[in-house]
């Protein structure tokens, strides 16, 4: 980092240290975290639940999206048309609404009853589109000359995508996939209203225990923020690195 951006990050740290401290030392008699210290084991086990779900999940939904994404590219138009109306009608509902319908409309329909897998199923289905679309937005960056060689030398699908398209691909998507673990994690908190004992609902079920709201989504928030600000950071930064390397 240069001199010239560490003033201003060093200054605008210190500006938001002094102002936390602040805000903390004016609540201190308020605050007591004591009540929560005796659960302690609890709320691990939920963020280590909330972390495994949210890679689990992006997994699967960059399994899913990929194979949606081959689908949008394929000349069967019939292939397009139903991916277009899945994109459409996942990305126009509500997280919270999709989850009701998966576990009480499509869990039923199915004789399914494992809220966990449900609510997995739920994130899965809900991200696969928003990873699809980071596969076209890195597909999109290929230059068309790429094609026009593939073309010219006769390669097949597999070789197109083994040698040419997805070693380009997987730079600008990397991003991407940061960005949408993120919205993940924070994903997770919506599978509280099913029962899942993620972060989320394991920090309302203290807190209706001690009676303590405040110390719970207060190390609820630090808890979300420990996890999504590293992420965020290495997707600007892998963004401005791929940049760089275009």
């Amino acid at each position: 980092m240069s001199k010239k951006k560490i003033l201003p990050v060093v200054v605008v740290a210190t500006i938001y240290i002094v102002f936390f401290l602040f805000i903390i030392n004016q609540v201190a008699d308020v605050l007591d975290f004591s009540s929560l210290i005796q659960y302690k084991k609890q709320l691990i086990k939920a963020v280590i639940t909330t972390i495994f779900l949210s890679l689990a999940v992006l997994v699967a939904s960059m399994i899913v999206g990929f194979f949606l994404f081959l689908m949008t590219e394929s000349s069967n138009v019939y292939l397009r048309y139903m991916i277009i109306v899945y994109k459409e009608i996942v990305m126009g509902t509500p997280l919270l609404v999709l989850v009701f319908v998966v576990v009480y409309i499509i869990g039923v329909a199915f004789n399914i009853s494992d809220k966990m897998m449900l609510g997995f199923l739920s994130l899965t289905l809900y991200m696969s589109p928003y990873m699809t679309n980071v596969y076209e937005g890195a597909y999109n960056t290929i230059d068309e000359n790429q094609f026009i060689i593939m073309n010219f030398y006769g390669f097949d699908l597999y070789q197109r995508y083994r040698y040419i398209i997805l070693p380009q691909m997987t730079r600008a998507v990397v991003p991407g996939l940061m960005n949408n673990l993120s919205g993940i994690v924070k994903g997770t908190s919506i599978l509280s209203t099913i029962a899942i004992s993620e972060i989320f609902y394991s920090v309302s079920i203290v807190s209706n225990r001690t009676y303590r709201y405040i110390e719970g989504y207060f190390i609820l928030w630090m808890v979300y923020l420990f996890i999504t600000i590293p992420l965020s950071r290495l997707a600007k930064y892998y963004s401005k690195k791929w940049i760089q390397n275009s």
